[in-house]
């Protein structure tokens, strides 16, 4: 199952990134590039005619609303099945209003296939013979507490973290693709990802928002978890393990394109070998 949240901050905490990462080369700041284009005369066809654009590309969007490119927004899913609603391929920054948070937020809660892989991961990465389905004991009702657990934490941080905060302080919640670099650099740069984000603006901001999310649903957790997994230290072990999931998962949007690519050269030799 995806991280509860892909975690803007007050002004006060507004940090250059640069500072934190010196040697990590972050993607363009889109704050300095929402220039409108220039209009092209008719007939003549211009750099940015959408007409104009790579074969490829194009027939990847007429493909549907979601594609793997590295050239496109949204993949919708990664790896086929994970929600991904909130991962961004485009190389041009565009603010989000609120109902867009709000579209993006309920469309990676709700995901049909977020919804049954969670349901997978409740009955096999969560189960333990000896304290059954997430310490809530065997059987269907065991299971049963289990994925709603699951699933009331990932919606008490993605709604704190992903939409109301983010309304609030002017922050987005999407994970931009780097793209560029060697392997090392683009894994650093998804993992200050975790902390870091553009605000509406498009500037990089310290990413309060994300991270206040993770914290208060840790803490709200308290309330329905098992009686031993209750407490500080537990809290802080959840907390722990969702900003480590959202670096993972931050990751996996950041090489998927790469993934993919690969994958589908494998089979289409595969395929051709085959005839």
């Amino acid at each position: 199952m995806p991280p509860a949240n892909r975690q803007s901050a007050r002004c006060m905490f507004c940090l250059p990134e640069a500072h934190l990462f010196p040697a990590v080369q972050m993607p363009d700041d889109p704050g300095q590039a929402q220039a409108s284009p220039q209009p092209s005369t008719p007939g003549t066809g211009s750099a940015d005619d959408p007409d104009q654009k790579k074969p490829q590309q194009k027939s990847q969007q007429q493909g549907g609303k979601y594609s793997p490119s590295a050239n496109t927004g949204s993949p919708g899913h990664i790896f086929w099945v994970v929600p991904a609603f909130k991962v961004n391929y485009g190389k041009n920054f565009k603010p989000l209003s609120p109902h867009e948070k709000f579209q993006e937020w309920a469309e990676s809660v709700y995901d049909p296939l977020g919804l049954v892989a969670g349901g997978v991961e409740a009955a096999t990465l969560e189960y333990s013979s000896t304290d059954g389905f997430c310490g809530y004991g065997h059987g269907w009702t065991g299971y049963g507490k289990c994925y709603g657990s699951m699933q009331l934490d990932a919606t008490d941080s993605s709604f704190i973290g992903d939409y109301a905060l983010t309304v609030l302080l002017h922050q987005d919640p999407r994970y931009f693709r780097l793209g560029k670099g060697s392997i090392g650099k683009r894994a650093l740069y998804s993992v200050s990802r975790v902390f870091i984000t553009y605000n509406d603006s498009g500037h990089n901001t310290f990413y309060t928002s994300g991270l206040t999310g993770t914290v208060v649903a840790g803490i709200v957790s308290n309330l329905y978890y098992p009686q031993h997994d209750r407490g500080v230290s537990p809290t802080i072990s959840r907390i722990g393990l969702d900003l480590g999931n959202t670096a993972l998962y931050d990751g996996a949007a950041e090489f998927w394109p790469d993934i993919h690519h690969e994958l589908h050269e494998v089979f289409s030799r595969q395929s051709r070998a085959n005839h």
